[in-house]
């Protein structure tokens, strides 16, 4: 089975839908342990070149958004969710229209069950609470540093490939 894109998917109680704003306790962070996301979509399946099993989610992490394009980017956000269009969110959208958000796209495993939990659905009129109340994270220049160290790899494994 190839991998698939599921843009409704079921955690714990609550069923996580493209586009919509959540909060959850993730117990296997590397920086942040309660995100608070834009959902994007599922991942599920075999990848067709390593054989590896995906079981994830990817959303957009808020708190990897610089403090000062975060209520900006909500807000475009809101307007463009409540258009009442159904499309579907997905990574090219997003990097056309929103290129400053792709180092706070994130992903996170589904399984084992434990990982997530205390998943919560936040309605987009208490957006900007939840945006107020997670003020004092700010995980957006780690997400800087490794694209910088990604970007220097690249062209540090490029002068020995000569």
């Amino acid at each position: 089975m190839a991998l698939r894109i599921y843009y409704n998917v079921r955690q714990e109680k609550e069923i996580l839908r493209s586009g919509d704003c959540y909060s959850f306790r993730y117990t296997a962070f590397e920086n942040d342990p309660e995100p608070l996301i834009l959902f994007l979509n599922g991942i599920y399946g075999l990848h067709p070149n390593t054989g590896h099993q995906w079981r994830l989610i990817q959303g957009i992490n808020l708190n990897y958004i610089p403090r000062a394009k975060r209520k900006e980017f909500v807000k475009v956000w809101r307007k463009v969710m409540s258009t009442g269009k159904s499309f579907k969110v997905t990574w090219q959208y997003i990097k056309r229209t929103f290129p400053f958000v792709v180092p706070a796209i994130r992903r996170y495993l589904l399984f084992p069950r434990y990982y997530i939990r205390n998943v919560k659905y936040i309605p987009p009129d208490k957006y900007d609470d939840e945006i107020v109340r997670s003020w004092w994270k700010d995980f957006s220049k780690i997400g800087k540093r490794r694209i910088y160290s990604k970007i220097k790899k690249m062209a540090v494994g490029s002068r020995y490939k000569k």
